[in-house]
């Protein structure tokens, strides 16, 4: 997988518009910071477990490309076809980037498996690279768009690009077995 699919994944699999759905109208820098960090901190424990957790599994690398082509796939469908999260519940203060932020709207099933599957075939720090990449956007739009106008469509246009990069993803699973 190349350094610019996954970011690309990575970013279709966070999706900036559907973490701006899911801001709490209450949310402070703090927030913020605690979402972008939090979601760092899991993709970096991911992309470190990622070896010894395929092994364990007994789960060649290409599988799991394959696995998290399929994960990025239905999160995309779901950004596609359902309405976007809402702030609700969201814990007080600077917790709320934790619920629902950091989890589960950025770090979804599919970044998880996509930081997995990055680590084991391009290495750990490729992985955090396109994560650092792909977390930009993310934070941009949650910091200088609290009320930007068709959330709805936004999302749904990035998980219609995030369908065709899934079908990339597993693609090139297929094509490395």
């Amino acid at each position: 997988m190349t350094l610019t699919l996954l970011v690309l994944a990575m970013i279709a699999a966070a999706n900036p518009f559907r973490a701006l759905a899911a801001r709490p109208p209450d949310a402070t820098r703090e927030t913020l910071i605690a979402a972008i960090a939090a979601t760092g901190v899991l993709v970096l424990v991911s992309a470190v477990v990622s070896d010894p957790l395929l092994d364990l599994v007994n789960v060649s690398g290409p599988s799991a490309r394959i696995a998290a082509g399929i994960a990025l796939l239905v999160v995309a469908l779901k950004d596609v076809f359902a309405a976007p999260p809402t702030a609700e519940p969201a814990l007080a203060g600077w917790r709320g980037g934790l619920i629902p932020l950091a989890f589960p709207v950025i770090f979804s099933p599919a970044l998880a498996l996509l930081a997995v599957a990055g680590a084991a075939d391009r290495g750990v720090a490729v992985a955090l690279t396109a994560a650092v990449i792909a977390l930009v956007p993310v934070a941009l739009t949650l910091s200088i768009a609290p009320m930007m106008q068709r959330i709805r469509s936004m999302t749904a246009f990035v998980g219609a690009m995030g369908t065709g990069l899934a079908a990339l993803v597993v693609l090139d699973g297929v094509y490395a077995i």
